[in-house]
């Protein structure tokens, strides 16, 4: 949708559509943003990062640019209202998303043959043409980052077009900012950018627009879904490379070849496209939104049909939506609901591997059938019956039951967690008002005080927890708990207390001394042990068919792998980097690692916002929370944000020099321009391996065997001889 968002607005400009206001004609007014629209003129707009689908992660301009944005705002006396997309309707099908997924990772491939070449500024544009595929967890994080600066934000139903149009109809805003997507769902006009500098507004009307194509209004709409918006997939034969005009001016010139008899068209030409439009047509007239009052429905419901599913998809009782709209829960495991469907696409790297295949298909199928079943216990018995699917885009046909429904008491265990603020326990090293990871294990570490947690709710009682801190706490717990961390009587598990020594290590070493990476560390340390579990975090060569580039290349065979295994751990950190672009060496093969962490790191975040979601539903937590302290519980969960790339790419870069001679060696600091501090980084990378390691050579040897500490503990002193004698006055290797 970016792409042709961007093509749009480039054709409105470049037609002399657009009008420009002064920008004090919006002093004291509200604005609705579409946010991923937002987004996506962020990523490819202006200082745009063509290499972030090179590096996953987040974009090391987003903070930046978005802050000097709410900076603008405040200064011009404008309060922005952030609306994200909510659930997909129903014409975005299964082989438009995985087209997507498809044409993204053909292009990426094209991208590292190019790079591979030695063809650097040809290999950055080829990155640049898929720089938003798979910018989930970007929208997460902006939300996040959004709601912590202080601007208000929310989630639509559907689509956020629909949910603007809406609130600029009921007075609730003054102006939308978005895209054509804003005028098919009948916004008369729509800001396109503010620009500060020159202290302007720039909006197009709807009337210019049909003036300037000689459209009527129907045409319009029927021309811009054609040509690709935030609800339908560009029409396939617009879609092509030899289209060279706008996709607006292309579609247009298609519909006039056939006197606008749209239906006869896609009939003839296209008939999958043809139902899809049409339901696309449908969610434009019978739009589903949140209305002020609270009620999720089509804005004409007394007039609509009442087979609104088809062209939505299957309803969700209208608190889930709620919490959906307060950020509790992000829209994909409802999206799996509605669809009855888990549908895996291509990683960055092209999801060539078995092992990244293994991992989807079977690994994390448990894992999201147990997100899944947490949400599907509060629902009607329509979804306790229907299963869901999982597909995967190397053989799409054949789909997988994720046995939801067999998962009959999903919550039992977790339901022993009810810890009011007094009944917490007491950790030495972290504070039950700052709750986090590492509070949540030591917490526990006394057998007593942690069997005295055991707190099942009384059938029928009435109290629930009325702050955030216990929900926080128990949602956490419970999560660990189901992820094998905490017995049944809320004791330590052998994981558990193989996690506790790592996290101890990294409070003994340094690691979180900073406040800034605290929760950095912890996360990646917890991700280490979730990696270790599904056996996925070892030396061994992941990618073989083909190999991919950018693996370990100085030193002995010995020294490759023990630089794989420490770099592997690594992209679980990230890289302090200026507010720039990504300029520096590539790696495809620490990529698909990284896309492998971000898969399990996804899954295990659906997981605890489905145990948030439990809460709610089930009366557990109190359901009078408003909708910023419900914000804030979202935003204040574990693994928000996804790493990057670039720690590990320094620490490879590295530890790949040290394994050559001393007058052979270069210095990597200059590889990578805009890095903040490298020797920092270093240390912190050195310090979340120790204490990784630590907690290996705690664990237990039916959990962790004794090759797999073998091989840590060889890597550990392989990696302390290489920085000893890389510090030592002569710098020998």
């Amino acid at each position: 949708m970016g792409s042709n968002a961007l093509a749009f607005k480039n054709w409105a400009v470049s037609e002399n559509v657009v009008v420009t206001s002064p920008l004090e004609q919006f002093r004291d007014r509200r604005i609705g943003i579409d946010a991923e629209d937002y987004l996506h003129s962020l990523l490819f707009a202006g200082n745009r990062e063509p290499l972030l689908p090179a590096l996953g992660g987040q974009p090391f301009t987003l903070k930046k640019r978005v802050d000097e944005d709410l900076e603008g705002f405040k200064a011009a006396g404008i309060e922005p209202v952030f609306v994200f997309n909510g659930l997909d309707l129903a014409c975005k099908d299964r082989i438009s998303i995985l087209n997507e997924g498809k044409k993204a990772s053909t292009i990426l491939n094209d991208a590292w043959n190019i790079y591979d070449q030695g063809k650097g500024e040809e290999a950055v544009n080829a990155f640049g043409r898929a720089c938003i595929y798979k910018s989930y967890h970007i929208s997460r994080s902006l939300r996040t980052h959004l709601h912590r600066e202080g601007a208000q934000t929310q989630t639509a139903p559907y689509a956020a077009a629909a949910q603007l149009a809406y609130m600029e109809r009921e007075g609730l805003i003054d102006g939308v900012h978005g895209c054509a997507s804003s005028l098919v769902f009948e916004a008369d006009r729509v800001i396109f950018n503010f620009d500060w500098d020159k202290k302007q507004a720039v909006w197009i009307a709807l009337q210019k627009c049909l003036t300037k194509l000689e459209l009527t209004r129907e045409q319009f709409t029927t021309t811009c879904l054609l040509s690709g918006s935030s609800i339908l997939p560009v029409f396939p034969e617009l879609d092509a490379d030899t289209i060279t005009i706008p996709k607006m001016q292309a579609a247009r010139g298609l519909l006039k070849t056939v006197n606008y008899d749209i239906d006869s068209l896609l009939r003839q030409k296209d008939p999958a496209y043809h139902d899809l439009f049409y339901q696309a047509r449908f969610a434009l007239k019978h739009p589903v939104i949140l209305k002020s009052s609270g009620e999720v429905e089509p804005l004409s419901w007394k007039s609509g049909p009442s087979d609104v599913h088809a062209f939505t998809g299957q309803r969700l009782p209208e608190e889930l939506y709620y919490y959906l709209a307060r950020g509790v829960a992000g829209p994909r495991v409802l999206n799996w609901r509605t669809r009855m469907e888990v549908l895996e696409t291509p990683p960055l790297d092209g999801g060539n591997s078995p092992a990244y295949k293994d991992l989807v298909q079977k690994k994390l199928r448990p894992l999201r059938a147990q997100s899944l079943a947490l949400m599907t216990q509060s629902l009607n018995r329509y979804y306790q019956k229907h299963d869901v699917d999982l597909a995967c885009w190397w053989n799409e046909q054949s789909k997988i039951p994720l046995a939801v429904p067999d998962k009959a008491e999903p919550t039992k265990a977790a339901d022993s967690w009810n810890v009011k603020t007094e009944q917490m326990p007491q950790s030495s090293v972290a504070s039950a008002e700052n709750f986090s990871l590492v509070y949540a294990i030591t917490s526990l570490s006394n057998d007593t005080e942690a069997k005295a947690t055991v707190t099942p709710r009384n059938a029928g009682s009435t109290v629930q927890m009325g702050d955030l801190k216990e929900a926080r706490a128990n949602i956490v717990w419970r999560f660990l708990q189901d992820r094998g961390y905490l017995n049944a009587d809320h004791t330590l598990s052998v994981w558990g207390k193989a996690l506790k020594a790592a996290l101890e290590q990294a409070l003994s070493n340094g690691a979180m001394s900073n406040t800034r990476t605290r929760t950095e560390m912890e996360e990646a340390i917890f991700m280490a042990f979730e990696l270790l579990r599904l056996d996925v975090i070892d030396k061994k060569q992941m990618f073989p068919m083909p190999p991919y580039s950018g693996a370990p290349i100085r030193g002995s065979d010995n020294d490759k792998s023990n630089t794989t295994l420490v770099s592997r751990v690594a992209c679980l950190g990230t890289l302090q980097h200026s507010a720039i672009g990504y300029t520096g060496p590539l790696s495809r093969h620490l990529l698909a690692y990284q896309q492998t962490a971000s898969a399990v790191r996804g899954a295990l975040r659906d997981l605890l916002e489905m145990h948030a979601c439990h809460m709610l539903l089930s009366g557990t937590v109190d359901r009078s929370l408003h909708g910023v302290q419900l914000t804030e519980l979202g935003t204040s969960l574990p693994l928000i944000k996804e790493p990057d790339l670039g720690l590990a790419l320094v620490v490879k870069s590295h530890l790949d020099e040290l394994s050559q001679p001393a007058d052979k060696r270069q210095d990597i600091t200059t590889w990578f321009a805009h890095a903040e501090d490298i020797s920092v980084d270093l240390e912190k990378a050195w310090k979340l391996w120790d204490a990784v390691n630590a907690g290996v050579q705690a664990a237990e040897s039916s959990i962790v065997n004794s090759d797999m500490k073998k091989t840590f503990r060889v890597a550990d002193e392989w990696l302390k001889q290489k920085l000893e004698r890389a510090n030592a006055p002569n710098g020998t290797a």
